[in-house]
């Protein structure tokens, strides 16, 4: 089977290399070649061979959301687009995801929309501490400002539609990775603890108790029609899951399932949308991930980091190395949850050195 995935980063590249064991080609739609997944693809297309590149492929998905509007209506109308335009166009616009969730009644944050800087400051009075989201983008932590309760303006916020959400005191962050084929069979891995910082994540640890995630994910993908694999945020606030976010493609909390479950998110997600089973994912270890951001480490840090037992080292060959930007990551298992946390944070020194803030 020929797939074809839109976008050509580190999570095209992950979902080719666990791919390539069911016996397919996989070729990449992106504006150029530099991508992680493009230089190991079958093929490469540039954005204006868009029509060539669907007709070329069985089934088409995507590995972000901001790909080509054409190229995503083009697949879904020859019946080839898998998960379907509905829930990218949600994540399109922050404000259209926050509204499907609440008129469904999927558990959110108190919010309100603000379509310019006006009707934002106006809003912002019935908020106490908060948050402020661009509608567009946002993508690990861009255009996100946090206001404390006295703080009513600030000329650091452009022109623009924004989300005004109410902060939740809550326990941690949390996610889940769920599937669904094209038969509406269900199934998702064990869920995890998320680390973040300004709206990064930094590392993620699993197993974690459910919440009831399960039952919420379940839900949504069923409403959705939803078919491949789905990364859903959640705050844990008084025991019970609030959704932050949810994310129509395989998803940086599920990087843990490479080696500490069954099946990764990856193949997943491939067996999902080809038609081919999926099965119930079993965690066999404790397992987390290490983000590597905006760092490239070297020799001794690798070597270091691969003498703790468990672990396994992942970089993404991107172009260029910045702060903020992840670059790679390191897979940790180990035989409990408390001394997974504290292999990821041997990781993160080693990383670091204690410096976390200086790359994020």
């Amino acid at each position: 089977m020929d797939i074809g995935i839109m976008g050509s980063g580190q999570l095209g590249w992950m979902m080719i290399l666990e791919g390539r064991k069911l016996k397919n080609r996989y070729f990449v739609l992106d504006r150029d070649r530099g991508g992680p997944a493009s230089k190991i693809a079958d093929g490469f297309f540039e954005l204006g061979d868009y029509r060539e590149f669907v007709d070329k492929c069985d089934v088409v998905t995507y590995e972000f959301e901001h790909v080509s509007q054409e190229a995503l209506e083009y697949a879904e109308s020859k019946g080839k687009l898998f998960p379907s335009i509905l829930p990218v166009e949600l994540k399109k616009d922050r404000a259209l995801e926050k509204e499907y969730l609440r008129e469904n009644g999927f558990p959110v944050a108190r919010y309100e929309v603000a379509g310019n800087l006006e009707e934002l400051w106006n809003a912002r009075r019935d908020f106490g501490k908060c948050v402020i989201k661009s509608v567009s983008g946002g993508y690990d932590g861009k255009g996100q400002y946090f206001f404390e309760e006295e703080e009513t303006h600030s000329g650091d916020i452009p022109e623009g539609k924004y989300v005004i959400e109410e902060f939740i005191d809550y326990e941690y962050e949390a996610s889940l990775i769920a599937s669904r084929d094209l038969d509406g069979n269900f199934a998702w891995h064990s869920p995890s603890f998320n680390l973040n910082k300004s709206a990064i994540l930094i590392n993620n640890a699993a197993p974690i108790e459910d919440h009831g995630m399960v039952k919420i994910a379940r839900n949504l993908m069923q409403k959705l029609e939803y078919v491949g694999v789905m990364g859903i945020e959640f705050y844990i606030s008084g025991g019970k899951p609030i959704i932050n976010e949810f994310a129509p493609r395989v998803h940086n909390t599920g990087h843990h399932t490479l080696h500490g479950s069954s099946i990764s998110q990856f193949e997943q997600h491939i067996r999902a949308i080809s038609g081919m089973p999926i099965p119930d994912p079993e965690l066999f270890l404790p397992s987390g991930i290490q983000n590597i951001i905006g760092t490239e480490p070297d020799e001794w840090q690798i070597r270091k980091i691969l003498s703790i037992e468990g672990t396994r080292y992942y970089w993404y060959g991107k172009n260029g190395v910045r702060r903020k930007r992840k670059v790679g990551h390191v897979n940790v298992t180990s035989e409990d949850y408390m001394t997974l946390k504290s292999k990821l944070d041997a990781v993160s020194d080693i990383l670091y050195r204690g410096m976390l803030e200086d790359y994020i």
